[in-house]
C-alpha cells in the first residue's frame, strides 16, 4: 500500500492552525471537507478531525473509573479507561469511526502496563477486533513521538463473517497511544522521577483498507502548541 499523505497534511494543518485558537467547531460545521475539533478540557489538549465525521457524544458512556481486579490489561483495561469522545462518517460504501479514550493513574497497573505502548497496543487491539472473528495483526508496533511525546501505533484487520447475499467484508482497524506528559527523569536518585500521569489512546476503523490515508488527516494540539499529527505519514508502512 502506498501512501502519499503529505500535501493533504500540509493543507490540513494550515486549516488546523487557523480554528486553533477558535471555539470548539465539532458541532457548529457541516463541511466535510473542512476539520472540526474536540477540546478536551480536562487534559488541555484539542483535537482536530475530518469534517466527514459526525460527532456522537450519547454512544460513548463514561462511568468511573474502578479498581483493577487484576494486573492483566486484558481483562482490567474496559474498566479503567474512559471514553471521552466518538464520532463516526456513514456513506453508502463505507461506514467509518473513530474514538478518543484516556486510560489514568486510577488503576495503577492497567497505567502502568499501558505506558509499554506497543506490547499494550497490540493486546488490546486484537482483543477489541475478536468480537469480529480472527483478526491479523498487519503492522507490529511502531513507535514515534507526537510533539516529544512517546507513541506507537498497530494496524490490524478482521474479515467479517459472511451474509447471505451479501459481498464479504474486512474491517480494517489502527490504535494509537502516547504519554499524556513527557516524564522527566531525576536528576539525583534520591529524587523522585516525573510519573506517567495519563495514557491517551486514539482508534480507528474502516471498511476500506484505501481509507487508512484518513489516519492523517488526524491532529492534535497540547496546550496552546502547535498543532501535531496523531499519526504521521512516515509511521504508516
Amino acid at each position: 500500500m502506498v501512501l502519499r499523505p503529505a500535501a493533504f497534511l500540509l493543507v490540513f494543518l494550515a486549516c488546523v492552525s487557523a480554528l486553533s485558537q477558535a471555539p470548539d467547531q465539532s458541532s457548529a460545521q457541516s463541511n466535510p471537507n473542512l476539520p472540526r475539533s474536540f477540546r478536551d478540557q480536562d487534559l488541555n489538549i484539542t483535537y482536530f478531525y475530518p469534517g466527514r465525521f459526525v460527532p456522537d457524544p450519547a454512544s460513548v458512556a463514561v462511568t468511573p473509573a474502578a479498581p483493577a481486579s487484576s494486573s492483566s490489561t486484558t481483562t482490567a483495561t474496559p474498566k479503567c479507561a474512559r471514553s471521552t469522545f466518538f464520532a463516526n462518517s456513514v456513506t453508502p460504501v463505507d461506514t467509518s469511526s473513530f474514538v478518543l479514550s484516556t486510560i489514568d493513574n486510577s488503576c495503577p497497573n492497567v497505567l502502568r502496563g499501558a505506558t509499554t505502548l506497543g506490547p499494550f497496543i497490540r493486546e488490546q487491539i486484537l482483543r477489541q477486533l475478536k468480537q469480529y472473528g480472527e483478526p491479523t495483526v498487519t503492522q507490529e508496533p511502531t513507535r514515534y513521538t507526537i510533539d516529544g511525546h512517546p507513541a506507537a501505533i498497530v494496524l490490524a484487520s478482521v474479515p467479517m463473517p459472511a451474509t447471505p447475499g451479501k459481498i464479504p467484508q474486512t474491517t480494517y482497524a489502527a490504535k494509537a497511544c502516547f504519554l499524556g506528559n513527557i516524564p522527566v527523569k531525576a536528576k539525583k536518585k534520591s529524587d523522585p522521577a516525573d510519573p506517567t500521569r495519563h495514557v491517551l489512546c486514539f482508534d480507528y476503523t474502516t471498511l476500506h483498507s484505501d481509507l487508512y490515508h484518513l489516519l492523517f488527516a488526524f491532529s492534535l494540539q497540547f496546550d496552546n502548541d502547535t498543532p501535531q499529527p496523531v499519526v504521521p505519514g512516515s509511521v504508516i508502512r
